[in-house]
């Protein structure tokens, strides 16, 4: 069974609650989550809750209905559930929260978002545990293209699901 860690911006762009996302790179992300909920996939998250608390800080899983809502509601009910979600362990370091011992120290990563480290280090736990590679889902966080060849590089694969959005020059 493939698994996949899913960056928290499909699922506000599925929801439709992002202005800068296409109605092409919505349903992108839509069409995604639909994939994973019929379970040829399982989701990655972490044991401390890090990737589900920030998951339920952007989506309203027990109010709304919208994909994302949906999925982050599906998650929280099969934690234990092996088909549906793997749950890894994560090593905080410096107690900053952001922080892992999983994170490559590279110095061509040094400059990567620190909120968004825990989705590596995830992957990497991942990798660690099953000898397999979880693919990072991304919808549009530019802040990731210029690292990509640098995880490439440590065995850290990720999805771009709006290729034509993050390709396209921002709008001031």
């Amino acid at each position: 069974m493939n698994a996949v860690i899913v960056d928290t911006n499909v699922l506000v762009i599925a929801n439709g609650e992002a202005d800068h996302a296409s109605s092409d790179c919505i349903e992108h992300c839509r069409d995604r989550l639909e994939i994973i909920l019929s379970r040829p996939e399982k989701v990655v998250i972490d044991d401390g809750w890090r990737i589900l608390g920030e998951y339920d800080d952007n989506t309203k899983p027990n109010t709304r209905k919208g994909i994302g809502d949906l999925f982050v509601k599906t998650l929280m009910q099969n934690q234990g559930n092996p088909s549906i979600c793997q749950i890894v362990h994560i090593t905080p370091l410096a107690g900053n929260g952001t922080d892992f011992q999983e994170f490559p120290t590279d110095s061509a990563l040094c400059g990567f978002d620190p909120d968004d480290r825990k989705f590596i280090a995830v992957t990497l736990a991942h990798q660690q545990d099953t000898g397999e590679t979880a693919t990072i889902l991304l919808a549009i966080d530019r802040g990731w293209l210029q690292f990509t060849n640098a995880l490439a590089s440590h065995g850290v694969t990720v999805d771009l699901i709006c290729k034509k959005d993050i390709q396209r020059p921002r709008q001031n």
